[in-house]
């Protein structure tokens, strides 16, 4: 065994001791790990350049990049300090103080996230109102690992392509109001438990010009609560990483958008979304 943690030793000093934490519902993060205790994991996640502390309850496991696994099912199997590896049998115990404990839970993991949204307008600019035939509003945004994550809050770049077309009836030499939006912007928020509120701020091009959209959403743990109540489904339990990722957005928009004609025109859109983080 002091053979094994000879070797492993050298490597890391010769390597960045790099590694992988699985969660115990089975999403991911990459990062230099700096420490492992029996309490907790402290890692520097992909693309931070802070460490977290990732409580020991929380994790299922963590392999380094060169294949050693450090915690498996919870346990820790060799403890990780000051590029030195130490085999946790090797160790007595002097007092309850010989390992620090943390009182910092990891809760926002950054990553990449796609949702789809639908809306319609529910109230319209008086400019609006020319517009009779209304169609609903679709939407793809995709949501950045890029921004700012602090205990529970956090506010992260994000990018959309929506499409809306709204015309007038019995009127088709007009020009219709639609097209394709382009939009980039920021989205923060913060956690409630399991669920978090966030906002939307986004300009871009639409179809005559330029757009501005700020707007509210509600988020629900859509996959928590597919797995509290179908979680005994063969197809569910075979697929738990899946279901786990989904999630679904109460949106509130309101859109300030120019007109071909001249001037801007706008509305407050309520809708649906639902999205999937990788």
């Amino acid at each position: 065994m002091k053979i094994i943690l000879s070797f492993i030793l050298m490597t890391s000093l010769l390597f960045p001791v790099g590694g992988v934490v699985i969660f115990n519902d089975g999403t991911t993060i990459e990062g230099d790990v700096i420490e492992v205790n029996q309490n907790s994991v402290s890692i520097t996640p992909d693309g931070l350049t802070f460490p977290e502390n990732i409580l020991m309850e929380n994790i299922d496991s963590l392999k380094l990049y060169n294949g050693e696994i450090l915690v498996a099912n919870n346990k820790v199997r060799l403890l990780y300090k000051n590029g030195e590896f130490v085999d946790p049998s090797e160790i007595v115990l002097s007092s309850p103080d010989d390992f620090e404990e943390y009182d910092v839970e990891y809760e926002i993991v950054p990553n990449w996230s796609a949702n789809l949204y639908t809306g319609y307008p529910i109230l319209k600019a008086s400019s609006f109102d020319y517009y009779d035939d209304i169609n609903p509003v679709y939407g793809l945004s995709i949501g950045s690992p890029w921004g700012l994550f602090m205990d529970d809050f956090f506010m992260n770049v994000i990018s959309e392509i929506a499409y809306y077309d709204f015309n007038v009836t019995n009127n088709p030499d007009y020009e219709d109001f639609g097209g394709l939006a382009f939009q980039i912007g920021l989205s923060p928020g913060f956690f409630i438990g399991e669920s978090s509120v966030s906002l939307t701020a986004c300009t871009g091009i639409y179809h005559a010009g330029t757009g501005f959209i700020g707007g509210g959403s509600f988020d629900i743990p859509l996959g928590s609560l597919i797995m509290d109540n179908f979680g005994d489904a063969d197809f569910v339990s075979d697929n738990e990483d899946f279901f786990e990722a989904l999630e679904m957005r109460l949106t509130a928009r309101a859109n300030l958008v120019q007109k071909t004609e001249g001037g801007s025109t706008g509305w407050l859109g309520a809708g649906l979304s639902f999205g999937y983080e990788f």
